[in-house]
């Protein structure tokens, strides 16, 4: 083969990037300043915001009294993705009085609301000091590059949006929305959609461009291997990497809805915590759709301290480490012990499944490369092979049991799961 309730000031940061000259290197800072203990832990009690979901069939009336009677002063839905889900706004003039935790109890055994979880900001940072892709998009510059029919795979990338605008993109790649389109809040989806700020454009502008480097892993990958396909930008990170969980819900709901859909790529995640929402959302797929989650950076055991969504129990869940070395097909490992786990990657033996390249990663802009590390590339390799592997009609089950049995086995990646990698050349 060829190739959002806040908490406080933050929930513990998933993806913390650095960058030396220039690499890009996702890494987390240890430091008490980044990572405060209750914060990593869930168990914070300040804010004022509440995700709800509603059982399929409620009315809007009901809906209404069920807000009045929680004292609900506003909410936000999410109209091109879960007519169910809703973030509840409580007055935050009063939010001394407010203890969330205890209105998120009570809904839990509400028997009119099916799921509630906090609402915390899940982080892909980036360092200002490295560079600035920052840029904007013309719209009517992508419509270009809209498929002219959805055929074979789509693939939805949920992240920070796609410079699509980057001359690394193929001319036709982009999911057609003509069939399925969304219209909201005048806006009507044209490829992908913006959960961040509502719109019909999901352009990166993330300093660092992390959702675009993502997708043209996948992207460049399938296009060396002549593998039909079409990509769904799915922005839920703003231009500081911020993801709000509700919108990584709304997002994720989207793409499930979307034509020939196959394989979400999740680069990011947090720690500890078991958001219920999120996991019903994967479950409820299980044998469609192929989540691919990459397991983190922090050189951590994630069957002791689990890395979500990469440590949801979803038998469509992928969760993707980094590799660290070289392999040839014809003569092994560049060297002896050459292949390993990257130092940064996290790992386990029950909750990650397989590594993929991490390391050095090149993306050219301007003339210029710059290189990337992190899982988060692991993950967007896993996602092109997964695509590669996929035959039509297969479940997303038997998709990951293809993807695992065509690895390659070493026994130097002991702590995960298969002791395997994916191999891209």
């Amino acid at each position: 083969m060829k190739s959002i309730l806040r908490f406080l000031s933050a929930l513990a940061l998933i993806v913390i990037w650095s960058c030396e000259k220039e690499t890009i290197s996702e890494e987390n800072i240890h430091s008490e300043k980044n990572r405060v203990s209750n914060h990593r832990n869930g168990n914070s009690t300040g804010g004022n915001e509440l995700i709800i979901l509603y059982p399929e069939g409620t009315t809007n009336f009901e809906k209404q009294q069920k807000r009045i009677e929680y004292g609900v002063t506003e909410y936000k839905q999410c109209k091109c993705a879960d007519e169910n889900l809703e973030l509840w706004i409580f007055d935050e003039s009063n939010t001394n009085n407010i203890n969330i935790e205890e209105k998120k109890e009570t809904a839990k055994v509400d028997e009119e609301i099916e799921g509630t979880d906090l609402n915390p900001v899940i982080s892909i940072p980036h360092d200002q000091l490295a560079f600035n892709f920052n840029s904007f998009g013309v719209l009517d510059d992508a419509v270009t590059k809209v498929v002219a029919l959805n055929q074979s795979i789509t693939i939805a990338v949920l992240d920070t949006g796609i410079n699509y605008h980057y001359d690394g993109f193929s001319n036709s790649f982009l999911y057609n929305a003509s069939e399925d389109a969304c219209i909201d809040n005048n806006s009507e989806e044209l490829f992908g959609w913006n959960f961040v700020e509502n719109n019909n454009d999901p352009f990166d502008n993330h300093l660092s461009m992390h959702g675009t480097v993502v997708s043209h892993i996948i992207t460049s990958n399938l296009d060396s291997n002549n593998v039909p396909y079409q990509l769904l930008p799915v922005k839920i990170a703003n231009e500081n990497g911020n993801i709000n969980y509700f919108d990584a819900l709304c997002g994720f709901q989207y793409a499930t809805k979307k034509r020939n859909i196959k394989i979400i790529n999740m680069s990011f995640g947090w720690y500890n915590q078991d958001y219920e929402i999120l996991n019903k959302f994967i479950d409820t797929v299980e044998d469609d759709i192929l989540v691919v989650c990459s397991a983190g950076n922090e050189h951590q055991n994630n069957d002791h301290e689990p890395h979500f969504p990469s440590s949801f129990e979803s038998e469509n869940v992928l969760s993707i480490a980094g590799l660290s070395g070289s392999f040839n097909t014809a003569t092994g490992p560049s060297s002896p012990g050459a292949i390993g786990l990257s130092d940064f990657s996290n790992f386990g033996n029950i909750s990650v499944d397989v590594a993929a390249i991490s390391e050095n990663i090149p993306f050219v802009y301007n003339n210029e490369t710059y290189y990337y590390n992190g899982t988060s590339f692991s993950a967007a390799y896993a996602s092109f092979y997964s695509a590669y592997h996929y035959q039509n009609g297969m479940s997303a089950q038997t998709l990951k049991n293809q993807v695992i049995a065509s690895s390659i086995y070493i026994p130097s990646l002991f702590k995960i799961k298969h002791s395997a990698f994916l191999y891209v050349d």
